[in-house]
């Protein structure tokens, strides 16, 4: 049973670096980073509807930035190579709440076609690749509301 386990811990591992792209990762930092996480999203969440709506690109809703945050810290393994906060990992992935963009303008539909697509590591900053959906197999409607949570962590 105990190898069973061991065995089934080391294929989870190589999951999760293959997915981000190899390098260490970041699963203590994701535990410790959740609460920040969750504050930026309640603090979002708190703003009026008109002001929320303002502040969000059209066909973007602050229950996509919700359902993005999720994806990003669970299915999609964002957090893997951009932390928890999103503030980066050295060696893996690029900071997402500076506002300054590499591989995209900013933009909504710019966030969202760099996870779609992902980066090759020959012109990443961090020379890791991010696989196309992070490697992660999330859905298009996943990556958009991941591309939506990034936004809201940028803007």
């Amino acid at each position: 049973m105990f190898s069973r386990l061991t065995a089934f811990s080391a294929a989870l591992g190589l999951v999760v670096l293959v997915a981000c792209g190899g390098g260490e990762g970041g699963e203590t930092e994701a535990a410790s980073g959740d609460a920040g996480m969750a504050e930026a999203s309640e603090a979002m969440a708190e703003g009026s509807g008109s002001e929320q709506q303002a502040e969000l690109p059209e066909g973007v809703t602050a229950e996509m930035v919700s359902q993005g945050k999720e994806i990003y810290a669970g299915a999609g393994l964002c957090y893997v190579c951009h932390g928890a906060e999103g503030q980066g990992m050295p060696g893996l992935g690029a900071d997402l709440t500076s506002g300054e963009w590499t591989h995209s303008d900013g933009s909504f539909e710019g966030v969202t076609a760099s996870i779609m697509d992902g980066v090759d590591a020959s012109v990443s900053t961090t020379g890791t690749a991010m696989p196309p959906k992070g490697g992660s197999g999330i859905t298009d409607d996943q990556v958009k509301a991941v591309a939506a949570y990034v936004y809201a962590l940028s803007h």
